[in-house]
């Protein structure tokens, strides 16, 4: 049997090791965060930082019904994505609306949406502008996709899935500040939304 001063030892011993392994996560939590805020918003221009990720990323897109499982089909993925996104429009950006971060299940979650205007467009509607209105010419004809990703990070402290899911899109333009506290929905959503995303994640 266990004497007193051994419970008392590994009753100290269970609680350390579990602030340290709180400690961790919470760390590998904050980088995720930050890494994901810093890097997004700069995906159509240059590579993600991939070092926060698992080898064994697996990556459901609820959007396509596409399902992969490995780092090296996300990243794939990603440069399709990309490559698509400026073939397609003159200008293209990608917007982080909003990004959380929750402890209680070790996952961020982000709002996104993915912006987007013609050459075409630009050139035949150009004359209804003047020069010093650019900022109007992408509002009246951009093209604009919302979606909302939740990255579940595993206990290496990397992100071990990514659910993809489309929303409706929101009327409001202007981008959320990544610093808010609001909190996002915890569920993930799939609501019906007018604007097709398959441009985005072609099939193979």
């Amino acid at each position: 049997m266990l004497r007193g001063p051994k419970i008392v030892y590994l009753s100290r011993w269970y609680h350390r090791e579990r602030a340290l392994s709180s400690n961790k996560n919470a760390e590998s939590l904050d980088r995720a965060y930050n890494v994901l805020k810093h890097t997004l918003p700069r995906l159509f221009i240059e590579p993600l930082d991939y070092s926060i990720y698992s080898p064994n990323l697996i990556f459901q897109n609820n959007i396509t019904g596409k399902h992969t499982v490995g780092l090296y089909h996300y990243v794939k993925q990603i440069a399709i994505l990309r490559t698509v996104g400026h073939l397609k429009y003159a200008y293209v950006k990608f917007e982080v609306l909003k990004i959380t971060k929750h402890p209680e299940d070790n996952t961020v979650r982000f709002r996104w949406r993915v912006r987007g205007i013609s050459g075409l467009k630009v050139m035949f509607q150009f004359w209804k502008y003047k020069i010093w209105q650019l900022q109007e010419i992408l509002k009246d004809q951009e093209a604009w996709y919302d979606g909302y990703s939740i990255c579940y990070l595993g206990e290496d402290g990397l992100i071990s899935k990514h659910i993809v899911d489309k929303i409706m899109p929101d009327e409001s333009r202007e981008v959320v500040d990544s610093n808010t506290s609001s909190q996002l929905p915890t569920g993930s959503l799939a609501a019906t939304t007018t604007q097709k995303l398959n441009f985005l994640y072609p099939h193979k």
